[in-house]
């Protein structure tokens, strides 16, 4: 008996040795999915070893599964199938969610059949009481009536339907509160649908090897249900005292990570791609061109177009349940970034904040006013990116003197490239842009143009105790066309302005005084053939 058990010890030994406990080892996400790459060891065998790794996503492409072996052994293939999955083998958190939900739809079927019982209830009264009602109808048509014998009844009746009343309101609340955890439970369990599901995906690497050492081979896969965006936080220190002029920043570059993908990255290496795989696609085949048309009219229309500006705006929120796919803006120049340590992000669909560099640099902060955008003054630092990498758009948390000043949304900017946040409005400041003159002038007999004379005055306060210089930022139209001229009238504008004209960007530095106002005006005509049309 003894050495039954002891053989049947020994045999438990071997087989747990032989075991192999895959885990995963290097993620590489995407905007919409991922790259998982698993690794699991193995005793050699007569110069073969089958590593098992079991327990894969459902939704993985086999197509992607690769496998690989450490050096002197060799992976010589990889097979994969669908298994089914008993009760406990299962996820864990999936188990814990459906007896949460079981009990919640227990809960739910009772308070079902209670509002049921209390509305044929609650109907019963209400039939009663109309035969009631008849019945002393009758017996006020009596020579000597006795009311009093039914109106106890009455009462009873009222009082049944009141309570029945009652008893359904309370029903009907707690059964939306029921239900409102019914939905957030079946949510949750959405996430994790592949390892709900009654199968499961296993794989097997086959290894050639040679001795009886340890093997060790990985297995590579793409899964769908990952992403990731940037995330920043920028806090500027300025000169002490100084509200303007030079300072320093400290820029937190920091990944975002949601996944889904049925399987939890535990302290694994990951990295960040901005690049777009797609599997299966196909290179782009030409099909007919062809151009038609008719003549509809020969009247030539200026639109005046409405600019669009992102500078100084706040990013948007994005809402939704599970991990969506990234919007990353790489301007065609892929890249990958690093982690610095080895993270653990869990397939349940949430944000997972992770930082993976923190950068510091000289910076400069101004006063900008765009008032034709906004009537305000802003703080702006102003700086070259200092990473060695480009920064994708993103959500900025900003910080001025260690103090929170809100979010703004960051554009794409290549290493080194200019770059420009606001830190929030200057109470101490104030701008108001007025229109000093707009006319329309039709063309006569003897102009050969129409014109639209456009002026404008900006004026800025400065409400402090010293003197501020302030940026004002204006613009004017910019033609795309030879017949249309646009002509800025120096003589009646600000000396001193600085105009970009392939932008139309027209710009003063300002100093108004402690308590005093000053002003700048800009003035420009539209010339455009007198039989054009105005829109």
């Amino acid at each position: 008996m003894r050495t039954m058990i002891l053989s049947l010890f020994v045999l438990l030994l071997a087989a747990s040795a032989g075991a192999a406990d895959s885990q995963v080892q290097q993620v590489v996400i995407y905007a919409d999915r991922a790259e998982v790459t698993r690794e699991a060891s193995i005793p050699c065998k007569g110069g073969r070893a089958a590593i098992p790794f079991p327990g894969l996503p459902r939704d993985l492409d086999p197509r992607t599964l690769r496998a690989d072996a450490r050096a002197p052994a060799k992976a010589v293939g990889v097979s994969h199938r669908m298994v089914n999955v008993d009760d406990d083998q299962r996820d864990e958190r999936v188990v814990e969610l459906e007896g949460k939900l079981e009990s919640l739809e227990a809960k739910l079927e009772v308070l079902n059949h209670e509002a049921t019982t209390l509305q044929e209830r609650a109907r019963l009264a209400t039939g009663y009481g109309g035969y009631f009602m008849s019945v002393l109808t009758e017996e006020m048509r009596n020579a000597k009536p006795r009311p009093e014998r039914w109106a106890a009844a009455l009462d009873l009746l009222d009082r049944e339907q009141r309570q029945a009343a009652r008893a359904l309101v309370e029903i009907s609340t707690r059964r939306r509160a029921l239900d409102r955890q019914h939905q957030l439970l079946a949510r949750q369990l959405q996430r994790f649908n592949p390892d709900s599901a009654p199968e499961r995906l296993d794989a097997e690497v086959a290894v050639s090897c040679s001795g009886t050492g340890a093997v060790t081979a990985s297995l590579s896969y793409v899964v769908p249900g990952a992403t990731w965006h940037p995330e920043y936080d920028l806090r500027f220190t300025p000169a002490k005292g100084k509200k303007v002029g030079a300072g320093s920043i400290e820029l937190t570059v920091a990944a975002v990570i949601q996944q889904a993908t049925g399987e939890d990255w535990t302290k694994a290496r990951v990295q960040l791609s901005t690049s777009k795989p797609r599997l299966g696609s196909r290179a782009p085949e030409l099909a007919p061109l062809y151009v038609d048309g008719n003549e509809t009219g020969k009247e030539k229309v200026l639109v005046q177009g409405t600019e669009r500006r992102k500078r100084l705006q706040g990013s948007k929120d994005r809402g939704g349940g599970g991990p969506q796919s990234a919007e990353l803006d790489d301007r065609g120049q892929s890249f990958m970034l690093k982690l610095p340590r080895a993270v653990t992000v869990r397939s349940d669909g949430r944000p997972y904040w992770f930082p993976v560099d923190v950068i510091k640099a000289p910076a400069e902060a101004s006063l900008v006013a765009v008032p034709k955008l906004r009537p305000y003054v802003f703080q702006v630092v102003k700086l070259d990116n200092p990473a060695s990498f480009p920064l994708l758009a993103g959500r900025v948390h900003v910080y001025r003197r260690g103090a929170y000043v809100g979010d703004a949304s960051l554009r794409y900017h290549a290493p080194g490239e200019p770059m420009e946040l606001s830190l929030g409005i200057d109470e101490e400041l104030k701008v108001e842009r007025v229109d000093l003159k707009e006319q329309n002038r039709a063309g006569s007999f003897f102009s050969r143009d129409k014109q639209m004379l456009r002026a404008y005055r900006i004026t800025v306060t400065n409400r402090s105790s010293i003197k501020l210089p302030v940026e004002v930022r204006e613009n004017i139209p910019v033609s795309k066309i030879k017949d249309v001229r646009v002509e800025l009238h120096k003589d009646h504008s600000t000396k001193g302005f600085k105009l970009d004209r392939e932008q139309g960007f027209v710009t003063w530095k300002i100093k108004p005084k402690p308590g005093k106002a000053l002003y700048v005006d800009l003035a420009y005509t539209i010339h455009l053939p007198k039989d054009w049309q105005v829109r």
